[in-house]
């Protein structure tokens, strides 16, 4: 489980990274293009727009499965024991259903519904942006459910500790 949650981590880190570098350069080059050379780059700025957008969706999903995401545990800080248990997991569980039906379903719906249509400036079907919706529902299922089996390991342990 270890081994699975830190390959996904290492993936997330290295397309994100690799990806934000990208976005600097492409960035970079719009404004050398724009003021120095007298010539806008067109293609720079919708680059941009579509990178931002599988960033941001890729970011989201890792920050939700190292959760790390912003909750409100006013009260959730408050629980002990089997409480505690029983929150976490059912925050898992509703990411787990937020991902299946609005971020897998819907994106997917969203993808193969624009794949038709061609973005302008870069000459690809809409639909690829709409996929980082599948892909990052995807992944937050997976941290989702490796962190519920991590809750379970631990109030086993916790449990063995105890008697």
């Amino acid at each position: 489980m270890q081994k699975v949650r830190t390959a996904i981590d290492r993936s997330i880190q290295f397309v994100c990274c690799f990806l934000f570098m990208v976005m600097v350069v492409t960035a970079s080059w719009q404004v050398i293009s724009r003021y120095i050379l007298n010539s806008p780059s067109t293609i720079s700025e919708a680059f941009l727009r579509c990178s931002l957008i599988w960033l941001s969706m890729l970011a989201i999903a890792y920050v939700a499965g190292q959760r790390e995401h912003v909750s409100l545990t006013l009260f959730t800080d408050k629980l002990t024991g089997s409480w505690k248990m029983a929150s976490d997991l059912l925050t898992e569980l509703l990411f787990i259903v937020f991902s299946i039906f609005i971020m897998i379903h819907g994106g997917f719906h969203a993808a193969s519904n624009t794949m038709s249509q061609l973005y302008p400036m870069l000459n690809i079907p809409k639909g690829f942006i709409y996929l980082s919706l599948p892909v990052s529902g995807c992944i937050i299922v997976a941290y989702s459910i490796i962190n519920c089996l991590r809750i379970f390991q631990n109030s086993q342990t916790i449990r063995s500790q105890q008697s």
